[in-house]
């Protein structure tokens, strides 16, 4: 590089000789206003005007080269700084996870040390604060990072899981609605929407929220398990309006249940108790036995028992019994729950005979065995009556068939539509030969 240099200077030289020796003419040369140079050699001028040319470039070189050596070093220090404050906020997420939250917190303050506006750091500063139950403190990091980046759906979540735990219902709704209004189909922020709904018994909008999870990407299983929950939500609904005093409505939206599911129990019995209350008894008995025919619950039969007795007509119901196991003679239960009726109607000999017909070997009941024995009391054949309650000392009360969940097994003396424990609907049966004993016991081994 340097011989061609000095070739072009050598070159140069002999050139402007040449120029020199055939250019001897001189001009005048006006610097400024009154500033004029006389008999100015023009070889003199194009020298001096190539000398300023080559100290002009060189000047702008060498300030490019100190320009690109400054900015050389700005991006080597930015890197360095970065480099360190990765390796912080690296160190910082192993103590996290490893919930050494004291030495995370410190890392990652030392990573906003560098930059103010890390996201990360702030998040996870507030996810310390979170887990140390520090809320206030949570919701202050999480909210320097939503400055940092307004639209950041892990920082809105994270806000929303902070005023769930204060139970700030409309502030948490407010945080999933700005999610929806980056990603409306987001699933799983519409089912976090719903259950908020769901707590504060706002059903009419809960309905509205799983029918557009409804109307989402479904798999069948998943579309199945949804519309179950639908019947169940339109069923509060339901209530909801009855105690609004809407009855209309509420009946309305039983009838839409029964029609999408005609195996929905608790909507036949919520529909027949409607009908009750607006005195047209009629109508709720025949809501009870439609449901009957299109379940064969015996809860229905149950429910049937109380109209009638109520109302003086015992044998109203004994005929409906006696259809029922006409039609079905190999359903033990049925010939049980007529015994029981019997007995409750002191027709003793009628229940003592419905009994016998019973084969203890395929209905071996312990209140089976507690009927017998209250059957015999009252013949006054107490050693016979003895020894029936001695076959039902497990049982607690000798004449009750209590409920239970045919999904978590929640045993209840008490009908309910929706199980308490589990919050499934049409899910509670009649626990006939402690089905759902039997089942929790080998769930549990």
């Amino acid at each position: 590089m340097a011989k061609i240099t000095v070739l072009f200077l050598i070159i140069f030289l002999v050139a402007l000789s040449l120029l020199a020796f055939f250019n001897k003419d001189s001009v005048s040369l006006t610097v400024w206003k009154d500033v004029t140079f006389e008999e100015v050699p023009v070889i003199a001028l194009i020298f001096i005007s190539t000398a300023v040319g080559i100290i002009s470039m060189f000047i702008i070189a060498t300030l490019k080269g100190v320009g690109r050596q400054v900015e050389n070093w700005q991006i080597h220090h930015k890197q360095k700084k970065e480099s360190k404050m990765m390796d912080s906020y690296s160190k910082g997420l192993e103590a996290f996870f490893a919930a050494r939250y004291d030495d995370a917190e410190d890392l990652f303050t030392r990573v906003l040390e560098s930059d103010a506006a890390h996201l990360h750091s702030l998040l996870r500063l507030g996810d310390i604060a979170f887990h140390q139950k520090d809320l206030r403190k949570a919701e202050d990091y999480y909210l320097k990072a939503k400055e940092v980046k307004p639209k950041s759906v892990e920082v809105l979540l994270s806000l929303e899981g902070v005023t769930e735990t204060e139970e700030k219902w409309s502030e948490s709704i407010k945080y999933l609605d700005s999610i929806l209004d980056i990603d409306s189909e987001n699933r799983e922020i519409l089912q976090k929407k719903r259950d908020i709904y769901e707590i504060e018994n706002k059903w009419a909008d809960v309905v509205e929220i799983h029918q557009k999870i409804m109307k989402g990407k479904l798999s069948e299983e998943a579309e199945k398990e949804e519309s179950k929950k639908l019947l169940g939500y339109k069923y509060e609904l339901a209530h909801f309006y009855f105690k609004e005093g809407t009855n209309d409505k509420a009946i309305k939206n039983l009838k839409s249940i029964i029609k999408s599911d005609g195996s929905f129990t608790p909507a036949y019995i919520s529909l027949s108790d409607a009908y009750g209350k607006d005195g047209n008894t009629k109508e709720a008995k025949a809501i009870l036995i439609k449901g009957f025919e299109e379940t064969s619950s015996l809860v229905f039969l149950v429910r049937l028992e109380d109209h009638y007795i109520a109302e003086g007509e015992p044998g109203a119901i004994i005929d409906i019994y006696q259809k029922a196991v006409q039609k079905n003679p190999k359903d033990l239960r049925l010939q049980f729950f007529l015994a029981k009726l019997y007995y409750r109607l002191e027709m003793i000999d009628y229940a003592l005979d419905t009994i016998n017909a019973i084969d203890p070997a395929a209905f071996d009941h312990p209140d089976l065995y507690a009927l017998l024995g209250s059957v015999y009391e009252r013949r006054s054949e107490y050693e016979k009556a003895t020894g029936e309650f001695k076959k039902a000392l497990n049982v607690d009360k000798p004449l009750l068939v209590p409920y239970c969940c045919s999904n978590c097994h929640f045993i209840s003396n008490d009908w309910s539509g929706r199980c308490p424990e589990c919050r499934s609907w049409n899910t509670f049966i009649l626990d006939i030969n402690e089905i759902c004993k039997i089942q929790k016991r080998q769930s549990s081994t």
